[in-house]
């Protein structure tokens, strides 16, 4: 099973356990050259924000013994606090034709909740209510 197939398991997964999930509760997007996606939601109440790389060049870090899955290509952000790098054995990123996802042009923001994305040629920024998030490039990724 591939990483994009397992994920959008999960996704049907959560929806049918949630019972209250519809399809306004999540929503998909990624860069034009789909090198990041993001996927937001809101179950139980409590929204998130994850956003992946595909490539990078930047140093991840170091990988918690914690965390037996995928590590340092991916931010996890609520909507307040801070964002958090995410351990995870699925994707947030599009499958390679780009369905289900919104693409972003740069120069544009995408809005879902209380998180507002800014997609950029230099990379993308992304911020809860709070002011809390990240910034991912090809080249670079810290939390802001």
């Amino acid at each position: 099973m591939t990483r994009s197939t397992m994920f959008l398991t999960a996704i049907g997964l959560a929806a049918i356990t949630a019972g209250t999930a519809s399809a306004s509760q999540i929503a998909q997007m990624t860069t034009p050259t789909r090198n990041i996606g993001c996927i937001a939601s809101k179950f139980d109440g409590k929204a998130n924000l994850r956003c992946d790389i595909r490539s990078h060049t930047f140093v991840s870090p170091t990988q918690p013994k914690s965390c037996p899955l995928d590590y340092g290509d991916s931010f996890s952000l609520g909507a307040t606090g801070a964002a958090r790098w995410t351990c995870h054995g699925d994707t947030a990123l599009p499958p390679p034709n780009g369905a289900g996802f919104t693409t972003v042009g740069y120069g544009r923001n995408w809005t879902w909740g209380p998180f507002t994305c800014q997609v950029r040629m230099t990379g993308v920024t992304c911020r809860n209510n709070s002011g809390k998030g990240f910034f991912l490039s090809k080249q670079a990724a810290r939390r802001i």
